[in-house]
């Protein structure tokens, strides 16, 4: 437990944290790069580049300092990011080494002496979130060894089919390579892949969705060759019978089995979470209950599972609505907008999943937040990457 004078100190850093966290969080990834070079190969090393790591922890630590005296606010998050932590493989050594990175580069930003009382404060503070990380962490890696089929860590997989979907994604089936089973996972949960010899120079470890649901055996992913994408361009480059090293499912972007009625939105290759959600609804809806499934798109042609969603048409109280930015083929031309979605949700006590490009959830959760006055709790997303306020 925290004391009193600690809590309030940490609190009292929130406004320069507000103003120069940013700043301390590229400050420490600096730092932590430069002293330990090895954990290149577990960072996103292209989303450390872009910034959205150093803005994601930087709203992390904010957020910590926050509510430092009400945890449990904080709970969600945490499960979301240890997640994340036990599909790269984050062991409770690496701890020590981030809290030291982290209070220098406080240190050194603020301008602060060694022997300050804020510094002391967050290492204090800094042990007791530690410690939540490794209890949840641990407690995942205990889960995942101990379910049928399971295992802890990376175990290698095998490449046994390649799908073209559209001209820029592709779906891959990987086997267990010591011809094992595969445990049981939900729609919506994803896997770490690692990937050796990258263009990079160090190992890559990317998060990439199941996008399936019910089958037995094997996994699948469904991956877009980003541009300038070094893990992604290295799958599009692989053969069938190339391993990779996967760990296991993890992730708790999955369905609320009490909801009256499902509603999925997903822009672009954003469907990988939510196709594998929608085949595990059609398996195990009651009668009558409602799926609607809304998918957006530039065009018919990058459609990503096309076929897939005019067979889902067909079945019954399954609705399935395209919205394409431009060309023919789609059920309203351009960008979902209120007055449709008004239109095609007509349940206000659906759940309603959304995935796909970070401005596309933004545009969507003000319409359905504010104008469809759907509430939070009805209300759940998946962020590909760091964990972002959208």
């Amino acid at each position: 437990m925290l004391s009193a004078d600690t809590i309030a100190t940490v609190k009292s850093t929130v406004p320069l944290l507000q103003q120069h966290g940013r700043q301390i969080t590229q400050a420490f990834y600096g730092r932590l790069f430069k002293q330990h070079p090895e954990l290149q190969n577990i960072f996103n090393m292209s989303n450390q580049r872009s910034g959205r790591q150093s803005t994601a922890l930087a709203d992390s630590v904010l957020a910590y300092a926050m509510n430092i005296d009400n945890l449990a606010a904080l709970l969600p998050a945490v499960q979301r990011i240890a997640s994340k932590h036990a599909s790269l493989g984050v062991l409770p050594a690496h701890y020590p080494v981030v809290g030291e990175n982290l209070l220098a580069a406080i240190q050194e930003v603020l301008g602060l002496p060694a022997d300050h009382t804020a510094l002391k404060a967050w290492g204090e503070a800094y042990g007791v979130l530690a410690k939540v990380f490794v209890d949840a962490e641990e407690g995942l890696y205990q889960a995942a060894e101990s379910t049928e089929g399971g295992w802890r860590g990376f175990r290698p997989f095998e490449i046994r089919a390649i799908e073209r979907e559209t001209a820029l994604v592709q779906s891959f089936l990987l086997y267990p390579a010591d011809g094992k089973t595969v445990p049981a996972y939900k729609g919506g949960q994803y896997i770490g892949i690692q990937l050796k010899n990258t263009a990079s120079g160090h190992d890559e470890i990317r998060q990439y969705s199941l996008s399936y649901w019910g089958q037995q055996g094997y996994f699948r992913i469904t991956v877009k060759a980003e541009e300038g994408g070094i893990a992604s361009n290295q799958l599009h480059h692989a053969k069938v019978g190339d391993q990779v090293l996967l760990s296991p499912p993890q992730g708790d972007f999955v369905l609320n089995a009490q909801a009256p009625s499902q509603v999925f939105i997903v822009g672009g290759v954003g469907i990988t979470p939510l196709y594998a959600m929608m085949k595990q609804a059609l398996a195990q809806r009651s009668s009558g209950q409602k799926l609607t499934f809304i998918a957006c798109s530039k065009n018919a042609e990058l459609q990503v599972f096309a076929h897939e969603l005019r067979e889902m048409a067909k079945l019954p109280n399954v609705t399935v609505k395209l919205a394409y930015e431009y060309g023919e083929g789609g059920d309203v031309a351009g960008y979902l907008t209120e007055p449709v979605l008004k239109d095609w949700i007509s349940d206000r006590n659906a759940q309603v999943y959304f995935c796909g490009p970070l401005p596309f959830m933004a545009a969507l959760q003000a319409i359905l937040h504010d104008g469809l006055k759907l509430p939070e709790a009805q209300l759940s997303h998946e962020v590909f990457g760091p964990t972002v306020a959208i």
